[in-house]
């Protein structure tokens, strides 16, 4: 197949420092272009495989992410991996309402494949055949020999993709969730719906699962496992912020509890240089989510802001 003549090779080589055969061979071999490593999965629950693209692979994700993908659309309700969202924009809708359902999809990137990718991008934009297929190549790994492409864990281009080929699932479920009054959100395989009706969230489940099997090209299947239907009575939680009956979101007790744990023994010269960087990141973070309660612990700690903790004449401490 010879590519160098499809405008996306043209426009990839003017903006990319590599030569045509250079470029060519990337492409060619970009699939099998990862390193893999594992990381434990949170509380415990068993290893998560991700897979670092080479640098100049990450170049040419980022570089398609930018220039070529940029008016794609993305709903309203995909909330994750957007620089104007956050898990608080996943979590607020629900915070006033009486009931909420949460589902989360298995092996989320690994099952949105090449298929997907074809199928949506043959809709939405005006790709050649060649092109459709080094847009596959640079923006998905091959597992196996005979494995079908696929998104990975640790590529930049995954993120943005990911709510990108979940448009037309977002899209038609948000709709019915509006006409059944109740809100959607999905912060990556995360799903959250909330109601103040009874039994509502009962209809939505199985419309989310007939969904699943109309849009069969997603390749998508719930973690049963992971299906959580509460109200009110309980405590309700998303991607770890705490929904509160008066409709506030919060880090929740233990976490606030232990921020301020860790405060005190930063005043008392107990946190290494690497310790105080860190806990200066997670304090950044929560700020995102509750500002009086950062400002105020920083505040009765003598530090100005975030930003002054553990900086040389900054207001904090040196490390």
């Amino acid at each position: 197949m010879n590519i160098a003549n499809a405008p996306l090779f043209e426009r990839l080589l003017a903006l990319s420092p590599f030569s045509v055969r250079e470029l060519g061979t990337l492409i060619a071999t970009a699939p099998h272009r990862y390193k893999n490593h594992y990381i434990e999965k949170r509380n415990g629950r068993g290893k998560r495989l991700i897979s670092q693209p080479t640098a100049e692979l990450k170049f040419l994700q980022r570089l398609i992410v930018q220039r070529e993908f940029s008016s794609l659309p993305i709903h309203d309700a995909a909330t994750a991996y957007r620089p104007d969202r956050s898990i608080k924009a996943h979590a607020l809708p629900h915070a006033h309402a009486r009931y909420l359902l949460k589902l989360d999809f298995s092996d989320f990137f690994p099952s949105l494949k090449e298929t997907a990718l074809r199928y949506r991008l043959s809709r939405d934009a005006s790709y050649t055949e060649q092109e459709l297929w080094m847009l596959c190549q640079l923006l998905c790994r091959k597992p196996k020999r005979d494995a079908e492409l696929q998104l990975s864990i640790g590529a930049p281009s995954s993120p943005y993709v990911s709510n990108y080929l979940m448009w037309e699932f977002d899209t038609r479920l948000a709709e019915f969730c509006e006409a059944c009054g109740a809100a959607y959100t999905r912060y990556a395989d995360d799903i959250a719906v909330s109601t103040s009706f009874a039994h509502v969230l009962d209809t939505v489940e199985a419309e989310v699962r007939r969904l699943l099997g109309e849009l069969d090209y997603l390749r998508l299947s719930l973690n049963e496992d992971k299906t959580v239907n509460v109200s009110t009575k309980n405590r309700r939680t998303l991607v770890g912020l705490v929904l509160a009956n008066d409709g506030a979101v919060s880090i929740g007790r233990d976490e606030k509890r232990r921020l301020r744990a860790t405060m005190h023994r930063l005043t008392q010269g107990a946190l290494t240089g690497e310790e105080i960087a860190r806990f200066r990141g997670q304090l950044a973070f929560v700020h995102s989510i509750d500002a009086n309660f950062v400002d105020s612990l920083c505040a009765r700690h003598n530090f100005s802001n975030v930003g002054s903790i553990g900086v040389p004449d900054g207001g904090g401490l040196t490390d």
